[in-house]
């Protein structure tokens, strides 16, 4: 057989030449040089070493194993004959670490004569594995497994040494026969050899002894009959105490075949399941009845039946039936490898492509007694369960264990998706569906406070805008007052002084009563600049005035010392003014008081505002000397100031008629339409 393991080695160093004269100065002690290996950083360096050779590849003949008081290690070389078994060589080459051990490679070896073999050291399967007797001679000893020939001179074998595994590799086989081996108790004395790490973490998975021949190997018979012979043993009673058992002894059972996964088969025999294990459990398929022998062992402190041999089973036929049992009894370890039912409430469901195609399923059940897990490999995709739903799950109950070997849980290992029935459909409230339902509430919240923030800001921003303008008004309306009770009220009592003087004048010279009258008519041009100026302050601040209020208080100013009446009345239905019809309406009666106290004549002026809930109408009559004619072709040129009146009219939607009023005088009046629903925009007049 070859080595596979040391192929890659043997190829990657140099030549070995056996006339090589290496200077006995450079040899350092195995022990050391292995110790070199493991310094950081690591570099390649050439080393010698001395020892005495304990094993040659047979096959290839580029690979063998020296010794030395401090230990063993691999030496590799590409051509060129190699040592014999027992001889004294000096070999120098370059220093690798190996996958595991570290390895002279490149190397040339000088023969030195022939030596004595090192001192075997006994070792368990434990020591082996822990890499503690690495390229040394040992012997242990065993159950075999199993056993075969690779070709006409080497065979390979498997053997249970301190309940660890231990493969062996025979060269030079003559007599022994791999059939009769198999259950014997076994001595083997070999090179400890490493066979595979555990990727980059250079961590020994797998150890083979290299044995040199049959003198090295010694087996006792222990079965007394084929075990194919005896008669089948219930599988609940499979692992049970009998006297004499010893862990070389093989089993006979029988049973249907459940399911298959990782190279495991589950057998049940309708009363019980039991796991086995080996090459040929790899291609069972579920339903067949067979029959197995194979070795008692333990994984997890729980029964397998490991390194079975199988035959078709032709005995009565085995009707297996899942047992429904609650969550609580899976749990307390007595059921491991049975074919049971199990119910829960489905908490999540996992899917996830399965190694060599297919998809494993995992379901999370929700127990009165715990969460437990429902496994199931597939080739195809699985009908859709909405989590909350109650499934009934029938399959292998596999019991989970803690360190010290007792129940900790269970899992359902699932044949096919026939195992998974449904027994209540989800509740439309489910868990997903509250959260749905919750993240969408919270988003909902979410955007609400940010709605609200950003209103609450605007409105900050308004109502500092609000407080600004408030401030403005009622500083214009501080200066309206201001030039009211000052200003006009000094130019109007001017008006008055010089009316006096004018009268008293009378036999003054022309030119006297010309002055006098181009002053008088100054200061009553500056009286209406006056007047004019204090409503158009007044007018900026009209939402902080009723209409009404606004209307009578611009009258008394008007007419304030002309002798003219002012009558006001209003009428309110409750309706709603917005600001640009109020501060319209306030211009139009302005230019109405303004035409009669210019043109009229009138001793008296009526102002009367009513306001319903859908319309507001303001009418202005005097008892003057009334209009003049205002058709089409008359409009304009000298009355401007109506002509403004009709496009204020028309701007806030309003009906404007103006004309002379029966029994003399002029008679304005204008209805506009208020909307139904206020503007945020618009304050109330």
């Amino acid at each position: 057989m070859k080595i596979p393991w040391l192929l890659p080695v043997m190829l990657c160093f140099g030549r070995l030449s056996s006339a090589a004269d290496l200077p006995a100065a450079e040899v350092r002690p195995i022990r050391e040089i292995q110790t070199a290996s493991t310094v950081e950083p690591f570099k390649e360096s050439q080393v010698s070493a001395e020892g005495v050779v304990t094993w040659v590849d047979g096959g290839t003949g580029l690979g063998f194993y020296i010794q030395d008081p401090s230990g063993g290690l691999l030496v590799t070389r590409e051509q060129g004959p190699g040592p014999k078994i027992a001889e004294r060589v000096r070999v120098r080459g370059m220093l690798a670490r190996g996958d595991f051990a570290p390895v002279i490679g490149r190397a040339e070896y000088q023969g030195l004569g022939p030596a004595a073999l090192p001192y075997v050291v006994r070792a368990s399967g434990g020591g082996l594995l822990n890499g503690s007797f690495n390229g040394e001679r040992v012997e242990t000893d065993g159950w075999i497994r199993s056993a075969e020939m690779t070709d006409a001179t080497t065979m390979i074998g498997l053997l249970d040494s301190g309940a660890s595994r231990i493969s062996f590799r025979i060269s030079n086989v003559k007599t022994l026969n791999p059939e009769k081996l198999i259950a014997a108790k076994a001595w083997v004395r070999g090179v400890a050899s490493p066979v595979r790490s555990r990727g980059t973490i250079r961590q020994l998975v797998e150890v083979q002894l290299l044995v040199n021949g049959e003198e090295d190997f010694r087996s006792e018979q222990r079965e007394t009959a084929s075990p194919w012979e005896l008669p089948t043993t219930p599988l609940r009673n499979a692992f049970q105490y009998h006297p004499g058992q010893t862990r070389g002894e093989r089993l006979h059972v029988r049973g249907k075949v459940i399911h298959v996964a990782d190279g495991v088969g589950w057998l049940h025999d309708g009363d019980a399941g039991l796991a086995i294990r080996g090459k040929e459990a790899r291609n069972l398929k579920p339903g067949e009845q067979i029959q197995a022998v194979g070795f008692r062992d333990l994984e997890s402190f729980l029964p397998v039946l490991s390194d079975v041999v199988i035959r078709p089973d032709s005995g009565p036929a085995i009707t297996l039936q899942a047992k429904d049992m609650p969550a609580w009894q899976l749990q307390n370890g007595l059921h491991h490898a049975d074919f049971v039912a199990v119910s829960g409430h489905l908490l999540d469901r996992i899917e996830t492509p399965a190694a060599g195609g297919g998809r494993h399923l995992v379901l999370a059940l929700q127990s009165p007694r715990g969460v437990f897990t429902a496994e199931l490999n597939t080739t195809s995709d699985t009908k859709p369960i909405e989590p909350g739903s109650l499934l009934r799950v029938a399959g292998i109950c596999l019991v989970q264990t803690d360190a010290a070997g007792d129940p900790v849980g269970f899992k359902m290992a699932l044949p096919d998706p026939a195992s998974i029935t449904v027994l209540e459909p989800a509740p439309y409230f489910t868990v997903r569906r509250m959260l749905i339902l919750l993240s969408v509430m919270l988003g909902v919240l979410l955007l609400a406070a940010l709605a609200g923030f950003f209103l609450a800001r605007r409105n900050a921003s308004l109502r500092a805008e609000v407080r600004e303008r408030q401030a403005v008004a009622s500083e214009r309306g501080r200066l309206a007052r201001d030039l009211h009770d000052t200003l006009e009220q000094g130019l109007t009592g001017i008006q008055l002084q010089i009316h006096g003087i004018g009268l008293s004048l009378k036999e003054a010279p022309p030119q006297t009563r010309d002055r006098l009258a181009a002053m008088r008519q100054m200061v009553q041009h500056c009286h209406t600049e006056v007047r004019q100026s204090i409503w158009d302050l007044r007018a900026e601040a009209l939402e902080h005035f009723d209409l009404g209020e606004a209307l009578h208080r611009m009258a008394q100013s008007h007419f304030l010392g002309s002798g003219i009446r002012v009558e006001f009345k209003q009428q309110r239905g409750g309706g709603h003014i917005p600001g640009l019809i109020g501060d319209n309406l306030l211009r139009i009666g302005q230019e109405a008081m303004t035409n009669v106290l210019k043109h009229s004549q009138a001793g008296m002026i009526g102002i009367d505002l009513t306001v319903a809930s859908g319309s507001v109408t303001l009418t202005i009559s005097d008892d003057g000397r009334g209009l003049a004619d205002r058709s089409p072709e008359n409009k304009g040129g000298a009355h401007f100031g109506l002509v403004g009146m009709d496009e204020r009219a028309e701007r806030i939607g309003g009906r404007l008629s103006i004309g002379n009023r029966p029994g003399g005088g002029a008679l304005v009046r204008i209805e506009v339409p208020l909307p139904t629903t206020p503007s945020l925009s618009n304050k109330p007049t």
